[in-house]
């Protein structure tokens, strides 16, 4: 089949995405390949120039956009139909929210910390996502995206059932897999059920959890997975192949793998020839269940991980693609405006 051919195919499935469950109208360009970027560590630069140029998709943290409000003017000022992605934290709750300390921090729905392995997390506590309260303040993060101009929502971690498997009770609320279904799905629901300001219903898409691919996978728009290879785990599971679902229903998957010769962790600075050639190589494969995913390969760890920082697999040659978003760790402190807190 010929490139156009499958341009058209893949825009004519996007259409139509979750057809069968709700009517979702979803952007034109919204589409497998798509060309994105991912900064979620400090707020983007709106002062700088642009860079990449030609993303067209980006995820950026909901509570930047909110404290810069110019960030949407400015993307939209390079391409007016640029789709912003706005990642937010939907299974915990941690003390940068704007709504952490009005909402959830006497609230008493809140268990244990992320995890007590990974000290760097110990400001983010796992929500009781059984309770309908909580379920609806989440909602509210996702309503916020729309009123501030995001075109969808990354909700991050909806997998806390992997802490509380055999009895373990890690979130403190003896969590299953059946919760996050149900949790998702209402998310979901409550996404589709809004129009954004560019005239579309408001996108949301699935981080990780390949165990729920089956169960969530034809009510959610989009996938976000990171290291899906497991290039950085000492084990041979990969998860890519189990988001092949979405590529044949013709929904993006972006994809971050994390090869460690791209950065320095701990200033955050890129290299200007990308990854070594053997880690590009690896993480920019596409035998591995990944075909049809946009992927981004990032810094892990550090004041690096996910800032602006970037290598692309688009058919470069190694020690190519190489991008750095520039960012302003000054916005990030900025304040948070009412809408965001309430």
């Amino acid at each position: 089949m010929s490139i156009m051919k499958v341009a058209s195919s893949l825009i004519a499935a996007s259409l139509s995405i979750s057809g069968t469950v709700a009517q979702v109208k979803v952007p034109p360009n919204f589409v497998v390949g798509a060309k994105w970027q991912i900064v979620i560590q400090n707020t983007i630069d709106i002062s700088a120039p642009i860079a990449p140029t030609d993303a067209v998709v980006w995820d950026l943290d909901l509570y930047h956009v909110a404290r810069t409000p110019g960030i949407v003017n400015y993307l939209r000022s390079n391409n007016p139909d640029v789709i912003l992605v706005c990642y937010f934290n939907a299974g915990l709750a941690q003390t940068s929210d704007c709504d952490y300390e009005t909402r959830w921090k006497n609230s008493g729905l809140l268990g244990n910390i992320y995890s007590p392995d990974e000290p760097q997390f110990s400001d983010e506590r796992w929500i009781n996502i059984k309770n309908e309260t909580a379920r609806n303040w989440v909602k509210r993060r996702i309503t916020l995206a729309r009123d501030l101009g995001c075109d969808a929502v990354d909700p991050d971690n909806i997998d806390g059932y992997l802490n509380d498997e055999d009895g373990n009770n890690g979130t403190g609320w003896n969590l299953s897999e059946s919760d996050y279904v149900n949790f998702v799905t209402e998310l979901a629901t409550h996404a589709h059920g809004l129009t954004t300001k560019q005239g579309f219903s408001m996108l949301i898409g699935q981080k990780n959890a390949p165990e729920l691919v089956d169960q969530v996978g034809s009510v959610l728009d989009f996938a976000v997975l990171e290291d899906c290879k497991t290039l950085n785990d000492d084990e041979d599971y990969t998860f890519c192949g189990d988001f092949q679902t979405y590529i044949s229903a013709g929904k993006p998957v972006f994809s971050i793998e994390y090869p460690s010769t791209l950065g320095d962790q701990d200033t955050g600075v890129c290299s200007p020839t990308g990854a070594s050639d053997a880690q590009y190589a690896a993480s920019c494969d596409t035998t591995k269940g990944n075909t049809g995913f946009s992927t981004v390969l990032k810094i892990q760890g550090g004041d690096g991980e996910l800032n602006g920082c970037t290598q692309y697999c688009y058919g470069e040659a190694p020690g190519t693609g190489v991008v750095a978003t520039l960012t302003d760790p000054k916005l990030d402190g900025a304040p948070c405006p009412p809408e965001a807190s309430q």
